[in-house]
């Protein structure tokens, strides 16, 4: 590994090691994927990564990475981290709730289901009414600004998330082959546009979203 690399990696530590030296011990990091997807699901992802495993060569927020190298990344921090937890919010429910609810409800549901109860959450997802949230609210929560890019959690938070994420695109584009999925993973591309407005939406469109409205 490059110094130049390992440089880098080591500056994402920064945030874990000032709550290490505050006292915090099982830090978990939690980030989403899907936010501005007009089709299928909001994934988000929580991991308390092992203190002693943290030197994740090429690590870095999960949208700066290949498809390969997230692949990579993400068998080493599941086989590595202390724990780690996925949610999904359907395209269903993010038309019930909105995008900025279901967002909370995701990030709530991945921390309720971590098999060790975390001392403190770090997100750089900054509008959370913790107090609202039975399983955030019981524990210490820190915004950080551009987190998947400043936090070695977050960031494995955000490879874990994109990688479930593709994977569930992936399965959807074969049920919806005319929609490009497996390409545009329910983004509003061109292509996908216009599929919308030759074909409809489909059952994992969100009807409430500018762009599958007609």
């Amino acid at each position: 590994m490059e110094f130049s690399e390992i440089k880098r990696i080591m500056s994402l530590h920064y945030c874990e090691d000032e709550l290490y030296s505050m006292g915090y011990e099982l830090i978990a990091g939690v980030d989403e994927v899907g936010r501005g997807s007009l089709a299928g699901p909001l994934v988000a992802a929580a991991v308390i990564l092992d203190r002693k495993r943290m030197l994740f060569n090429k690590i870095n927020d999960s949208k700066k990475l290949t498809s390969r190298q997230r692949q990579v990344l993400f068998k080493k921090i599941i086989s590595s981290c202390r724990c780690w937890a996925i949610s999904k919010i359907s395209s269903v429910d993010i038309d019930k709730y909105n995008i900025t609810r279901a967002n909370i409800l995701a990030f709530d549901l991945a921390v309720s289901r971590l098999k060790l109860k975390p001392d403190i959450i770090i997100s750089d997802f900054i509008n959370i009414d913790s107090n609202k949230l039975a399983n955030i609210s019981s524990t210490d929560f820190i915004p950080v600004s551009d987190g998947d890019s400043s936090s070695i959690s977050i960031a494995a938070a955000s490879i874990l998330a994109k990688v479930t994420r593709d994977r569930l695109m992936k399965m959807f584009a074969r049920t919806y082959p005319a929609y490009g999925f497996e390409k545009n993973k329910g983004y509003g591309t061109s292509e996908h546009l216009l599929s919308l407005r030759k074909y409809g939406p489909t059952a994992i469109h969100r009807t409430t979203f500018r762009g599958v409205i007609q």
